[in-house]
């Protein structure tokens, strides 16, 4: 049945951190009616735009409306013909399946056969018509941006075996479809861009992904006339993911005058390339220890702290798990210094979004404990999404994964 007009239906297709994902659009929508399966996101609002919205997350891989759910394949087929047959000109679309039983071949016979038969009908009926094939059950986005499938063209996402929402998730059954038309996709190109093509980078410490740094900033939950701190600015690239979500204000420190030089550059670089004046943003970075900052930064005049800290000398995997004790010990210290100095110049209910590191040692994580010590230092937590806390950031062949844990000073 059709959404209605009062209700849309969105679908954010997520990233490989689905959780991080959800929370963000959680942090950015703040919607109330929703299902979650990963990677897709369903959510019911007033009317979005896309193009715009899928810019401003870091998680989300595409953005569709959906048509219709609870469809036969019958009516499935049907429902794609009659939109194609607005498309004007010579017809391109492409079909992607998503189902949770994960059977890749089945999947891709599905879009194929489809595919074929939409395809067949339309020229019978003298369209001009192109089916993009698929070579896995999902179009890539590179595949979907190079056929222009959000323009002129159509991709449609397909969930097999989806009942309308129920309180614990989907009831999955039979040969059920729900259909989605695909609204915007991630700029990759300009994140890529910005993680690989930036002047000043540092390669042997590492650098926050562009992506998690949007999230981050997202999951802040501040508004863009808030001042933004980032005190362990390494390279700026939380600064600089700020200023292209708008924030205005910022503020960068970091105990190496290398790293606050390579903030300079990439600032003034992100400016240039994406057209934002000077005299649109205010940016003050120095070269500071986090006991220092309160040289550079006024007693409760901060709404929002952003940062991953130093987290640690590069691993090279074996390490004696003495060493990863040692150093977490030295981290836990250097954090909740670090928080004690958060707590003055933050203001009530200002927030702090926070990487702390968590080292593999052969299958176990050591992980550092700082919860209840910040809490005495005056922070309260406030959990993510579905009561999520801390989100894990990770790649299944990483020694080093970043939680990602979200304060409020009381």
């Amino acid at each position: 049945m059709p959404t209605s007009a009062q209700h849309i239906k969105y679908w954010f297709i997520l990233g490989r951190e689905s959780q991080i994902s959800a929370a963000e659009i959680d942090a950015v929508l703040n919607f109330k009616k929703y299902n979650f399966v990963a990677p897709i996101l369903k959510i019911e609002t007033t009317v979005l735009d896309s193009a715009k919205l899928i810019r401003q997350l870091g998680g989300t891989i595409k953005i569709a409306k959906e048509m219709a759910d609870n469809l036969s394949e019958a009516e499935l087929e049907q429902s794609i013909i009659e939109e194609l047959k607005t498309v004007p000109g010579k017809i391109n679309f492409g079909l992607s399946i998503y189902s949770t039983d994960k059977n890749d071949y089945a999947n891709l016979k599905l879009a194929e056969n489809l595919g074929k038969k939409i395809k067949k009908v339309l020229k019978s009926e003298e369209f001009s018509v192109r089916y993009v094939e698929n070579r896995e059950p999902i179009l890539s986005s590179v595949t979907v941006q190079k056929n222009n499938l959000t323009g002129r063209g159509r991709e449609f996402l397909i969930e097999k075996g989806a009942y309308p929402p129920v309180p614990n998730g989907y009831v999955r059954a039979g040969n059920t479809f729900s259909l989605a038309k695909t609204e915007a996709i991630q700029p990759f190109e300009e994140f890529s861009a910005r993680d690989f093509g930036r002047p000043g980078r540092d390669d042997v410490s590492g650098m926050l992904p562009p992506k998690l740094a949007m999230m981050m900033i997202n999951l802040a939950k501040v508004s863009t006339d808030a001042t933004i701190l980032d005190p362990f600015c390494g390279s700026g690239t939380i600064l600089s993911e700020a200023l292209l979500l708008g924030y205005a204000k910022l503020i960068g420190t970091d105990i190496s005058e290398k790293a606050i030089n390579d903030t300079r550059q990439n600032i003034s670089w992100i400016a240039q390339q994406f057209n934002i004046p000077d005299n649109q943003f205010n940016i003050t970075l120095e070269t500071k220890k986090v006991e220092e900052i309160n040289t550079v930064v006024s007693p409760k005049s901060i709404e929002a702290i952003v940062a991953e800290p130093y987290m640690g000398k590069p691993l090279k995997g074996n390490e004696p798990k003495e060493d990863l004790f040692r150093q977490a010990l030295e981290l836990k210290k250097l954090y909740l210094s670090a928080f004690a100095q958060f707590h003055k110049f933050l203001k009530p209910k200002g927030k702090v979004v926070f990487l702390i590191p968590r080292f593999k040692w052969q299958s176990e994580w050591i992980t550092i404990d700082c919860k209840k010590d910040i809490e005495g230092l005056g922070f309260k937590l406030l959990p993510y999404f579905e009561e999520k806390m801390p989100l894990i950031y990770a790649r299944p062949e990483q020694r080093v994964a970043r939680e990602i844990w979200r304060w409020e000073k009381k």
